[in-house]
């Protein structure tokens, strides 16, 4: 059942209840309005009755009063009242065994239905008229309210005209106009639709209506965001897999230009030595100097690979002594910029992963700092903490890493993140950590890691 079926369904039904409310209302006013125009008329006309013949019995003439009956009885029915004369003297007016036994028929031009809800009980006032000289006499006035609920009937049709044109059209009015504001409803699911199968360049129209048109704002604002994220993360694929293909082709170069060579030469002297007919010792020391001084570029080079490919200091001598020799090292061939390391707290409970992830946002900090920042100095600090965690009443340790610098900064809101600083929170949000960047132009960079130890 649809959002829009179901509005309309509850206020059909809401209309519905003010209608026959309305329509109880109306009956009843009518009803009343019935009963009370009808006895009041018949109550009027008997005490009128009572007085015409308390005058006349006053100056106690019979053919006066006989008078009187007569034109009573030639009026028998008019509006509102239905009179009869019955009379012992008048076989035509004797007196039956019930006088109320029959009951006036209605004859309102008014639909049966109103006619039983709108007319009264049976109404009737008696007057007997005994007196010497005068046939007995009763006087029975009936109300009669056919005149009455046709007049009623009139006014009432067109109030409940009016309620029921006013609930149709209400309705159609309701209908249109949930169709209209609800349709735009159609249009977010087809975008979330589109959103699901990856298509996030898709974009929802601005609505006229103030909450569907925030949540177009935001839908739009969360596609943004996903197609950049998507962006970002194609980018860095392809980086990635750029900087693969680099490392492995430096790595061949070496391993030909480098080794090869290096071995070629160590096999060339070993060969010298072995062909030599008087195997002079001066001309076997040369030769094992040469290949001494081979071995030790052979060396060198391979430890530059190793370091490169991760750090063999990491597993030997811990993270903190691997970074301060990286440190040293960068302090050592950028002579102009200074960095100053700190750390605080215990980061013996530090895995691998967490290790190595640190040591590389690090050193990928430092790179940017020579690239980019123009600094003079740079502070790095690691501390371990304590900190709530999701789970209520919970704590777990964080590792925090601050990189500083005090050089040209830049605006992080205008300016789109190069890929050293998107390799840095990838491997920080990898970790289910946070990276933050604070700058501002002139003002350096401060770069805070927030990482979860498990």
């Amino acid at each position: 059942m649809s959002l829009r079926f179901r509005l309309n369904l509850f206020i059909i039904l809401l209309f519905a209840l003010i209608f026959v409310s309305g329509s109880i209302y109306v009956i009843h006013n009518a009803r009343k309005a019935v009963k009370d125009e009808v006895g009041a008329t018949a109550y009027l006309t008997l005490q009128l009755v009572n007085i015409a013949l308390t005058n006349v019995d006053s100056g106690g003439q019979a053919g006066q009063q006989t008078s009187v009956l007569e034109k009573i009885a030639a009026l028998e029915s008019t509006r509102h009242l239905n009179i009869e004369l019955y009379r012992t003297d008048d076989p035509l007016r004797t007196k039956p065994d019930h006088l109320s036994a029959k009951e006036i028929p209605i004859t309102a031009q008014a639909p049966s239905w109103f006619i039983q809800l709108v007319k009264p009980a049976p109404m009737e006032f008696r007057h007997v008229v005994d007196e010497s000289g005068i046939p007995y006499t009763e006087i029975l006035i009936k109300a009669d309210p056919s005149d009455e609920i046709t007049e009623v009937w009139t006014e009432s049709r067109g109030v409940l005209g009016l309620l029921v044109v006013f609930v149709v059209l209400a309705n159609v009015l309701v209908y249109i106009t949930l169709g209209r504001g609800l349709a735009p409803l159609e249009t977010i699911l087809k975008g979330l639709e589109g959103i699901e199968r990856g298509d996030y360049k898709l974009r929802l129209p601005a609505f006229n209506l103030p909450e569907l048109a925030r949540i177009s704002e935001k839908f739009n604002h969360m596609a943004e965001v996903l197609n950049r994220s998507k962006e970002e993360n194609r980018f860095l694929m392809q980086r990635s897999l750029a900087i693969q293909e680099n490392e492995r082709r430096n790595l061949a170069y070496e391993l030909h230009d480098e080794l090869g060579q290096s071995i070629t030469a160590i096999k060339a002297v070993a060969v010298s030595i072995e062909r030599q007919p008087d195997k002079d010792a001066a001309a076997i020391n040369e030769s094992a100097e040469t290949i001494i001084s081979v071995s030790n570029r052979m060396y060198d080079v391979a430890r530059n690979m190793m370091r490169r490919l991760r750090p063999p200091s990491l597993d030997e001598l811990g993270l903190i002594t691997t970074l301060q020799d990286m440190i040293d090292d960068w302090n050592a061939r950028h002579q102009k910029i200074f960095c100053n390391f700190r750390f605080d707290g215990d980061m013996g409970e530090l895995n691998e992963e967490i290790n190595i992830s640190l040591y590389r946002i690090v050193q990928e900090g430092l790179t940017n700092i020579v690239k980019h920042a123009q600094a003079n100095t740079v502070k790095i600090s690691m501390s371990v903490t304590q900190a709530k965690s999701d789970v209520k009443n919970s704590h777990h340790n964080h590792v925090i890493l601050t990189i500083e610098d005090d050089g040209c900064g830049f605006d992080t809101g205008g300016v789109r993140p190069g890929l050293g600083l998107l390799g840095m929170r990838e491997r920080a949000e990898a970790l289910n950590g946070t990276l933050t960047m604070i700058s501002k132009p002139g003002e350096g960079l401060k770069i805070k890691v927030l990482i979860p130890i498990k």
